[in-house]
């Protein structure tokens, strides 16, 4: 009789995990980029999926969709320009790699959740209206990670980690490699170099400097 009670609370558990696992793969949906604009060489990264084991390298095209766990990368005279369906638009430049780490939306909260790594090159980022609360959107660099809610700002990392990032309008806050964040305003700038060095330049031009 133990045996059975505990083989028939083992299949309850089971089955309640198997049900909020339904749930939860039902309130969190993807959200996915539209390629809206495409100049130059551009391509896209696209990692191993089921029944695929490689990576493949696929051209972007203006209408081609982009999943989470993609790369892009552009040469030389490339650039890219991504916009989700939340006014989320993130514009590529030239000789860089960006991968949408993470991209999804909680149909409940309303709240979204966008992760993206920066390793080489420029990115604009230009949220054309307030995110709703709760939502997570981060840029990560090999020198600061840059949350943001509602606003506009450019970020370039150089091949040497080394990272400048200058907000157009709004405020961007940024959390260096030492763990400390700063809230930076429109006009301000910011360079950072791996591991913790980093300059703050306000609009006025007086910088200062750890």
């Amino acid at each position: 009789m133990r045996l059975g009670s505990a083989v028939l609370l083992l299949g309850l558990a089971a089955l309640v995990l198997l049900i909020f696992g339904s749930v939860e793969t039902l309130r969190i949906a993807p959200r996915i980029a539209k390629v809206v604009a495409v100049k130059g060489e551009a391509v896209a990264l696209i990692p191993p999926r089921l029944g695929r084991k490689q990576t493949i390298t696929r051209p972007l095209k203006v209408g081609m969709l982009v999943l989470a766990g993609t790369t892009v990368r552009t040469g030389a005279n490339g650039s890219v320009v991504l916009r989700w369906v939340d006014d989320v638009e993130m514009r590529i430049g030239s000789n860089t790699e960006l991968k949408v780490t993470r991209s999804s939306y909680d149909r409940v909260t309303k709240a979204l959740e966008a992760l993206f790594r920066l390793n080489i090159g420029t990115v604009f980022v230009n949220l054309r209206r307030k995110l709703p609360s709760q939502s997570r959107l981060e840029l990560q660099t090999p020198a600061i990670t840059a949350a943001v809610r509602g606003t506009a700002f450019e970020v370039t990392v150089q091949p040497d980690g080394v990272t400048h990032l200058r907000v157009e309008h709004g405020v961007v806050a940024v959390r260096t490699a030492d763990g400390k964040e700063h809230q930076l305003k429109e006009g301000e700038h910011l360079t950072a170099h791996p591991p913790t060095a980093f300059t703050l330049t306000p609009p006025t031009g007086q910088g200062q400097a750890n």
